[in-house]
């Protein structure tokens, strides 16, 4: 792709309206969460008043960080988002290290995980079932890899396309789930009995000062917050949304309540339907038909209902899809604009003013993700073995991505946190700077989260301290590639 001087350190033109900021974060968060998560939440709660209290934490807590990010998205209405944001406070290694993470690993890492989804319902379709004689990890793999590249073309060619793939899908998908919560009530399946009866957990002690309540209460928590991830992508599109000081803080605050309510809502659904222990019995896997929400829907619908569900998951994580690739490369592009990653990822196309070269590197390496998990399911080693033959083994039972994005949620939800701790520093440091939008609720909102971020790493620390120094491993390995990308003494933006 030859792309003039000119065009590579440009500003991309305001192509997005309020409605496409407002699909980005509903459409992005509404993945495959709500359809499998459910069943996470039931099996650590088997109290209805605290699965719902629960949902509503997890929300209140995205929504003091969306009413947070509002200030500083305004502030900032630039491509990057989180970058731009801890560059401004903390300096370039921490944003570059954000940056480092997110490609290597969370958005790259994001896409292929939502397209190996997209890709498990997609097979469940007659049309596209692995042909005869086919290894079916090898279709699936092939399934997922096209999803991206469709995706990936579609932004390249224009970013008003994205938008709007991103605005019909998000109509799409909360039609269905509005839909699913209507079945409930119209089936005659519902029993209000299921949730009233033991909604709480009986005895003098209050639960959250019960040890063991309390831990099975943030467990289900973290599966809770994987559902509500992804508030956050509007912001990296900030340079690109017609009024960001108006139109950013709406869309941060409105997508954030529409979630609360579909999944409170959703929950509600498959309890008055499905007993608890229907519930929790129910499989975690993605792609299965014993997911709670293929369950759900064969109690409403009959046998019909299981192809209607995995249409239903099949267009939202495609969704998702879209979502990750129209906000994510805009991080890479901002640092390369500013010299912190390589440069040739800050040109815009010059027919479709689009970030096309870091849309494009930011899909190749979720391809090569895919490949790479893909490989140990194909050539799998034997029964029993040990050594690199028993970690490869170990690689064909999980794919790389999903081990790899596992083990950095720690390092992300450090940086979401040191993203929002940064309105109190550019409050103090930066007080002349124009704040179209203040945070509401200042400063509890922003402590609200920074307290539940604080309790969400500690939980991880305990409950998963290999998974949680490794991923603060992956974020450290970038120190070095930022000492070889970035010359002593450059400034920021410095060509």
């Amino acid at each position: 792709m030859n792309v003039p001087a000119s065009q590579t350190h440009s500003q991309l033109p305001r192509v997005l309206g309020p409605v496409a900021a407002l699909s980005t974060i509903v459409g992005s968060v509404i993945g495959s969460g709500i359809f499998i998560v459910p069943a996470r939440v039931a099996r650590e709660l088997e109290h209805f008043g605290l699965i719902a209290l629960a949902w509503v934490v997890g929300g209140l807590f995205s929504l003091a960080g969306a009413l947070t990010l509002s200030e500083l998205a305004a502030m900032f209405p630039r491509a990057g988002g989180p970058y731009v944001y801890l560059r401004e406070a903390y300096g370039r290694v921490p944003a570059f290290l954000f940056g480092w993470t997110e490609f290597l690993v969370v958005r790259s890492g994001s896409m292929a995980t939502l397209a190996a989804a997209f890709a498990l319902y997609a097979s469940q379709l007659d049309v596209l079932r692995p042909p005869t004689g086919w290894n079916p990890a090898v279709w699936l793999s092939g399934l997922a890899c096209l999803a991206m590249v469709v995706v990936a073309a579609v932004n390249v060619v224009g970013t008003r396309w994205g938008g709007a793939l991103q605005v019909l899908g998000t109509v799409l998908k909360v039609g269905a789930l509005l839909a699913m919560i209507g079945l409930a009530f119209t089936s005659g399946q519902a029993e209000l009995s299921r949730v009233t009866e033991g909604m709480w957990p009986e005895g003098k002690q209050a639960w959250w000062l019960n040890p063991t309540m309390f831990r099975h209460f943030m467990v289900a928590m973290v599966g809770i917050l994987w559902a509500y991830d992804g508030w956050v992508n509007t912001a990296n599109l900030a340079e690109e949304i017609r009024e960001p000081s108006r139109n950013l803080p709406r869309a941060l605050i409105l997508g954030t309540l529409v979630l609360i309510g579909l999944y409170l809502g959703t929950t509600l659904a498959y309890h008055l339907v499905l007993p608890t222990e229907a519930m929790a019995g129910a499989s975690t896997e993605k792609g299965s038909s014993q997911a709670v929400s293929a369950v759900y829907m064969r109690e409403v619908l009959g046998s019909p209902g299981v192809a209607i569900i995995a249409g239903i998951v099949m267009i939202s994580t495609f969704i998702s899809l879209n979502g990750n690739v129209l906000s994510g490369p805009r991080a890479y592009f901002a640092l390369a604009r500013d010299g912190l990653f390589p440069r040739g990822l800050a040109a815009i196309h010059p027919r479709y003013l689009t970030p096309a070269r870091a849309i494009v590197a930011q899909t190749a390496w979720a391809i090569t993700l895919t490949i790479a998990g893909t490989l140990p399911m194909v050539f799998r080693a034997a029964e029993g073995a040990t050594g690199v033959l028993g970690g490869w083994r170990r690689l064909g039972e999980t794919p790389l991505y999903d081990i790899l994005y596992t083990y950095v949620i720690f390092g992300a939800t450090l940086f979401y946190a040191l993203a929002i701790g940064s309105v109190f520093v550019l409050r103090r440091k930066r007080p002349e700077l124009e704040r179209p939008y203040r945070t509401f609720g200042y400063p509890v909102m922003p402590m609200v989260f920074l307290v539940g971020a604080g309790i969400l790493l500690g939980s991880m620390l305990v409950q998963q301290p290999v998974e949680s120094l490794a991923g603060l491993g992956i974020v450290a390995a970038g120190l070095p590639v930022y000492g070889r990308l970035v010359r002593p003494g450059r400034r920021v933006g410095d060509a």
